[in-house]
C-alpha cells in the first residue's frame, strides 16, 4: 500500500471517530514512544528531511524552518529526538477543530511513523481533516515535474529565474495540475531595497500550493517568461510523499536569503522527501541560484530532458518578426479596436499576410485581457471579430510561428566567477585579480541566462603594479543591477540600473582615489539591426571620498551603449558616459569603453576591454586581458 493511500486510510479512519482518546490509547502512545526509542528513529534520515534538519555551524542541528508553529516540542527546531517524542504524543491529543489536530497538520510525518512503527489508525483519536482530503482527491498525485521559469527582466526578485514543481494528475492537460512553489513574501519593486532585505534574511518565505494555470498566467501571458520543464523520474508513491510534505508546509515560514536558502534551496527538500536516499540539498554550496536546482538534480540522474514552453511574449515577438511595420501597427490597431479586421487587406494584400497581421491581432487582445485592459464581454466580442476575419483565409504553416528553443538553463556557466590576467593603466602595467562571487555580468556569455540583464553581488578587482610593489583595491562592488529590456511598438517597458560599492576614479588634479559610489538611473532601449541592444540611460552619480573637493559630490550624467553576440562565442559592448559634477566638486568625466567577451568552454571565458577617457582634461587610458573561470 502507497504511503498516501495509507495516509488516506489512516484520515478517514480518524474521521469517522468522534470519542476522546481512551486510557488504553495512552497506553499504546507510551509503547510507540519506547519503540520509536528503541529504533532511534529521530536519526534516520527520512525524519531528518521532514524537519529540514542540517549540521549547526556552532555544532548540533537546527532545523531551516524558522517557525515555530512548525514544532510540536519547544526545543523541536534543534533537538530532533524532543520533536519525534512530541509528534508522537501529540497524535494522541484530544479532538480539535476540523484541520486543525496533529494528525491532520502533519500527514508526511503520520505516514513515515506509520510505516515504521505499525501504527494501528483504530487507536488513534479521531480528527477531521476535510480540507486536506478535498486536496488530495482534486491534486490526484500521479507524477512531478521540475519547472524553470526564465528570468523576468524588469523584475529584480526573478531576474535569473525561478524553479517550481508541477504535479501532474490522470488528466492530459497540464492546466488543470497543481504548483507546490516556495517564494519570499516581499511587495518591494525597488531593486536595491528588495536586494538588501533579500540577502540579510528580512524577508519570510511560505511554500504554497496553487493551481498550476495561474502560475502559467502569472510567467507567461503577465511576465513574458519562457518555461523550461523536466519532469522528474518519481514512482506513484514518491510522488505521494512529496505531496504530503508539501501539505504540512502550506502557511509554514522560514527565512528567505536571495544568495542561498531561496526558491532552489527549498525546494531541494520536497524531492529529497519523495526520495531519501538522493542527497541534494547537501550537495549546494555557500550560493544557491534557481539552475543550480537543476545541476544539481541533473547529476542524481533523477532528471528526464527539457521541454521549452516559450511564452506568450514569445511567440508574439515571433509572428510580429514576420510583418513589416505596417503589418505590425494594423495589428496593434486592430487589437485596439481601432481598426476592423476586415480592412487589413491595405496593408497585406497576400492572404499569408493577412492571416500573420490577424494572427497577431488575436495574441495581442489576448494580452490585453490578461493586462486588465478589457473586460471579458468587450474581450469576447472583439476576439470573435478578429476570429471570425481569420478563419475565412484558412489556415496556415504552425512552423512558421514556431519560437526557436534558446539554450537550456543548464547550459549556462555558473554564477561565481574568478578572473586573473592583467593590463596596462596610464602605461604602467598591472596583474590583476577579479572576484565576482553571484550572479552574472551583461559581458559573461549569454547561453542560460536572460539577454541584457544583469545582476552583481561584491563584484571585486584587486590589481598589483610591479614597478610600485603595492596591490591595490581597484573596484568594490556592494550590487549592481542592470535592465536593459528593449521596447518596441508593442511591449514599451523601461530600462534602469542601480549600483553602490568603491570604485578608482580620476579626481580633479588627476590623481587616482578610491571613491564610494552610489549611480542610478533610467531609460530605454531598442534592438538592433543585428539582434543586439542598444540602451540608453539618464542617471545621477553620487560620491564619497577624501579627496573630493567636498565630502559628497554629485553629478548628472549618461550612458549610450551597444550590445552585440556577434558570433555565439563572441560578445561585445561598446559604452561611452559623460558625468559633469555640480554638487561638491568640479569635474567633467568622459569615458568609452570597447570590452569584449570570448567564450572557451562553458565554465571558460576571456574578456578583452580597452577604455579611453578624459577628467577635467587629463586623460586616461587603460587596456586589460583577464581569464574567466566560472565554479
Amino acid at each position: 500500500m502507497s504511503l498516501l493511500r495509507h495516509a488516506l486510510c489512516t484520515l478517514l479512519l480518524l474521521a469517522f471517530s468522534c470519542l476522546p482518546a481512551p486510557a488504553a490509547d495512552l497506553a499504546y502512545r507510551d509503547q510507540l514512544l519506547k519503540e520509536a526509542a528503541a529504533k532511534r528513529l529521530w536519526e534516520e534520515r527520512p525524519w531528518q528531511i521532514l524537519l529540514h534538519y542540517k549540521k549547526a555551524f556552532a555544532g548540533g542541528t537546527v532545523s531551516r524552518i524558522s517557525d515555530a508553529n512548525f514544532f510540536l516540542s519547544p526545543t523541536g527546531r534543534t533537538d530532533p529526538a524532543a520533536e519525534l517524542y512530541a509528534t508522537i504524543a501529540a497524535f494522541f491529543r484530544p479532538e480539535a477543530p476540523d484541520g486543525e489536530h496533529p494528525l491532520c497538520r502533519f500527514p508526511a510525518r503520520l505516514a513515515w511513523l506509520s510505516a515504521e512503527l505499525s501504527i494501528d489508525p483504530s487507536r488513534l483519536p479521531g480528527a477531521a481533516c476535510s480540507e486536506q482530503q478535498e486536496q488530495i482527491r482534486t491534486i490526484d498525485a500521479r507524477s512531478a515535474v521540475l519547472v524553470f521559469p526564465v528570468g523576468h527582466i524588469n523584475s529584480p526578485a526573478s531576474m535569473f529565474g525561478h524553479t517550481l514543481i508541477r504535479i501532474d494528475s490522470s488528466s492530459k492537460s497540464n492546466l488543470i495540475s497543481y504548483a507546490i512553489n516556495y517564494a519570499a513574501d516581499a511587495t518591494d519593486a525597488n531593486g536595491f531595497l528588495y536586494a538588501i532585505k533579500g540577502l540579510t534574511g528580512l524577508y519570510k518565505g511560505y511554500y504554497s500550493l496553487m493551481p498550476y494555470y495561474q502560475k502559467v498566467k502569472e510567467y507567461s501571458d503577465l511576465e513574458h517568461r519562457d518555461m523550461w520543464e523536466y519532469r522528474l523520474k518519481l514512482s506513484k508513491e514518491e510522488v505521494d510523499k512529496l505531496l504530503l510534505h508539501a501539505l504540512e508546509l502550506q502557511r509554514v515560514a522560514s527565512d528567505y536569503y536571495f544568495l542561498d536558502e531561496n526558491c532552489s534551496y527549498n525546494l531541494l527538500f520536497l524531492i529529497e522527501a519523495a526520495r531519501p536516499s538522493l542527497h541534494l540539498s547537501d550537495r549546494t554550496g555557500l550560493l544557491v541560484h534557481p539552475t543550480n536546482t537543476i545541476e544539481i538534480a541533473q547529476a542524481s540522474g533523477i532528471l528526464e530532458p527539457a521541454v521549452y514552453r516559450p511564452s506568450q511574449g514569445a511567440r508574439i515577438v515571433k509572428v510580429a518578426s514576420l510583418l513589416e511595420d505596417e503589418g505590425q501597427q494594423a495589428a496593434v490597431e486592430v487589437a485596439q479596436g481601432k481598426r476592423a479586421p476586415t480592412s487589413i487587406g491595405a496593408v497585406a494584400p497576400t492572404a499569408q499576410g493577412q492571416r500573420e497581421v490577424l494572427d497577431l491581432a488575436a495574441e495581442l487582445v489576448q494580452l490585453r485581457l490578461a493586462r486588465k485592459e478589457l473586460e471579458q464581454d468587450a474581450y469576447n466580442k472583439l476576439y470573435l471579430k478578429v476570429l471570425a476575419q481569420r478563419s475565412a483565409l484558412g489556415t496556415g504553416s504552425e512552423a512558421d510561428y514556431a519560437v526557436a528553443p534558446p539554450a537550456p538553463p543548464d547550459a549556462g556557466h555558473h554564477t561565481s566567477k574568478v578572473g586573473l590576467g592583467g593590463g596596462v593603466r596610464r602605461g604602467d602595467w598591472f596583474a590583476a585579480v577579479h572576484m565576482q562571487p553571484e550572479f552574472h555580468s551583461l559581458l559573461d556569455p549569454d547561453q542560460g541566462y536572460l539577454k541584457g540583464a544583469q545582476i552583481k553581488f561584491f563584484d571585486t578587482r584587486v590589481d598589483y603594479v610591479p614597478e610600485t610593489g603595492r596591490s591595490r583595491l581597484r573596484t568594490l562592488h556592494l550590487l549592481d543591477i542592470l535592465s536593459t529590456a528593449p521596447r518596441d511598438r508593442i511591449f514599451k517597458p523601461y530600462s534602469w540600473k542601480i549600483a553602490t560599492g568603491w570604485d578608482t576614479e580620476v579626481m580633479e588634479d588627476g590623481r587616482d582615489s578610491l571613491i564610494f559610489r552610489l549611480n542610478s538611473g533610467g531609460g530605454v532601449s531598442r534592438r538592433s539591426p543585428w539582434g543586439g541592444i542598444v540602451y540608453g540611460f539618464a542617471e545621477l552619480d553620487v560620491d564619497g571620498g577624501r579627496h573630493l573637493r567636498g565630502t559628497v559630490a554629485a553629478a548628472p550624467g549618461i550612458s549610450l551603449g551597444i550590445l552585440e553576440q556577434i558570433r555565439e562565442w563572441w560578445k561585445v559592448n561598446l559604452e561611452g558616459s559623460a558625468f559633469c559634477y555640480v554638487v561638491g566638486d568640479d569635474r567633467i568625466t568622459l569615458k568609452a569603453t570597447l570590452a569584449q567577451n570570448f567564450r572557451l568552454a562553458q565554465q571558460q571565458s576571456v574578456s578583452l576591454s580597452f577604455s579611453y577617457g578624459d577628467v577635467s582634461g587629463h586623460s586616461l587610458s587603460e587596456h586589460s586581458l583577464l581569464w574567466n573561470y566560472y565554479f
